[in-house]
């Protein structure tokens, strides 16, 4: 397993200047941006990727990576080749036409273009390459793992695999399921048994293991 640098999206002057002035006024976390302010942005940085990243070298096989905005911690991601850069490239090609941030359906894709917009630092990290894909999906899982459990959840803008809970969480999940026991509906009833079968089963086969 190899450790390679880390990239950092630098904004363009033209940007910042921005970001101080009509953007000032634009509250995206409330009500989104207008269409003519984010036309006259997009107009201003029509830059190129050669522009605003400097790329290291090019990870080798499968690797996990990190984009932290404003050095907080805000993905945590698998893949290859261009793969770690392709979120923000999706990013800047949005600049280039007519969008409301509201209507990016993507958590990740929504959250990093209000970011960009606000002139904040987006470092994209390799944290290991040289992986086969199964261990870069284990150790993606392990990373999501240890952040959820560490109470931060919410920092994060991946979308988090259902299998990954707190043990406050499995209990209210637990309690849910339970009460669903005595509801009216038969098929609701039914799943609920099922999933806590299910549940149960999972429970004493890490019991088991560990």
């Amino acid at each position: 397993m190899k450790r390679i640098q880390k990239a950092t999206v630098k904004q363009p002057h033209r940007l910042q200047a921005l970001s101080r002035s009509s953007l000032s006024r634009l509250n995206l976390s409330e009500d989104g941006a207008t269409r003519q302010i984010l036309r006259k942005v997009a107009r201003s940085t029509e830059v190129s990727l050669a522009d605003t990243a400097t790329e290291p070298k090019l990870a080798v096989g499968y690797y996990v990576y990190t984009i932290s905005v404003a050095g907080v911690v805000r993905y945590i991601g698998k893949g290859k080749g261009l793969r770690l850069y392709s979120h923000m490239k999706e990013v800047r090609s949005r600049l280039k036409r007519d969008f409301r941030v509201q209507s990016i359906g993507s958590i990740l894709q929504r959250n990093l273009t209000k970011a960009f917009l606000s002139g904040a630092q987006v470092t994209e990290q390799v944290l290991i390459n040289d992986l086969t894909e199964k261990a870069a999906y284990k150790l993606e899982y392990d990373k999501l793992r240890e952040y959820v459990l560490a109470g931060k959840r919410d920092q994060l803008w991946n979308v988090i695999p259902a299998s990954i809970q707190t043990p406050q969480e499995i209990q209210a999940y637990t309690e849910r399921l339970q009460r669903n026991l005595n509801r009216r509906d038969r098929w609701v009833r039914t799943l609920s048994a099922m999933t806590l079968e299910a549940l149960r089963g999972g429970q004493d086969q890490h019991r088991t293991e560990t």
